[in-house]
């Protein structure tokens, strides 16, 4: 194993047991099932395996063979991307999109929803930003959430029992309620399009490193820039006489964008992409540069190839 010093870090996110994918308006959605119990977990508990398989997810859809699916809308329709979805978010939870990119908290006492994505902000209602995430439950469809808290919005979502009850609750605001509601739902596509895109910036700066072209390496480093994280917070806590740095996660998204930077800035890092296959794979030794033996001696016949093309 690599032997690193890391830092004391907490920061907790929820789950359901069990999810399920279902269709509405020939879009597919991912939502727990009625049935599933809930959880509480440390995502630093499980980081590398979090990042290796959200890469994993993101590499599959990066290299679906219609290139023109860049929305992910053809590929979130097809069982085997579904069965990948599932298998994620049944380990992790879903990812928290209707948190993601908020700039404001508690949308229902603001009345408004304002969101950033990359360089743009705009406004949306709380109906228009609500509504699409609860496509199944007729009593928030039929909800005006744009008056505030009203009588009607404490009959679906009271502080007592948010969400026709079903719901997580650790110490979240009114916003985070709604996400860890167990009448929440994800657009499979919108799961398999933040995959794909992190992906994406995983094999720039990858790349980046590898390449002895110092034009390449520049247009790699140009377009690895594009990753921006959304805004972290965090606070000390103490315990058992440690001190922990806190993170305060608005998504599990979030969460997965730190552990990618920490990772690639990290000269002794676990997570590496093969220099052959460019699947996203953890190292056992930090020379490691292939997932397996076979990719290694692959690589090792082409360069042997291309030296005696060169002689």
């Amino acid at each position: 194993m690599i032997k690193e010093k890391n830092p004391n870090f907490k920061g907790l996110w929820a789950k359901y047991s069990k999810y399920e994918i279902i269709e509405n308006n020939n879009e597919f959605y991912i939502k727990p099932t009625k049935k599933s119990e809930s959880q509480i977990y440390d995502v630093f508990d499980k980081e590398k395996e979090i990042l290796v398989d959200f890469l994993m997810l993101g590499k599959k859809a990066y290299d679906y063979k219609d290139k023109n699916d860049v929305n992910c809308i053809l590929m979130s329709k097809e069982k085997s991307f579904q069965t990948e979805i599932l298998n994620f978010v049944n380990k992790y939870g879903m990812l928290g999109i209707l948190t993601l990119g908020l700039k404001n908290n508690n949308i229902l006492s603001a009345g408004k929803a304002i969101i950033q994505q990359s360089n743009e902000i705009t406004e949306l209602t709380p109906n228009d930003y609500i509504k699409p995430y609860f496509i199944t439950n007729k009593d928030i469809q039929k909800t005006d959430f744009n008056n505030g808290i009203t009588p009607d919005v404490l009959n679906v979502y009271g502080s007592k029992n948010p969400v026709n009850e079903g719901y997580i609750d650790f110490s979240k605001n009114e916003d985070f309620k709604l996400v860890f509601s167990n009448e929440y739902s994800e657009k499979v596509s919108e799961i398999l399009l933040l995959a794909k895109s992190l992906y994406h910036i995983f094999y720039l700066v990858e790349k980046a490193g590898w390449t002895e072209d110092e034009a390449q390496k520049t247009a790699y480093e140009s377009f690895a820039k594009d990753f921006v994280p959304t805004n972290l917070s965090f606070e000390f806590s103490f315990m058992e006489e440690k001190r922990f740095l806190n993170w305060d996660f608005n998504s599990l998204f979030q969460a997965i964008e730190l552990i990618f930077a920490f990772n690639e800035t990290n000269d002794r890092k676990e997570l590496k992409m093969c220099k052959h296959c460019s699947k996203p794979f953890i190292a056992k030794n930090i020379k490691a540069d292939y997932d397996t033996v076979s990719c290694r001696n692959v690589e090792n016949v082409y360069r042997n190839r291309a030296k005696k093309k060169n002689a």
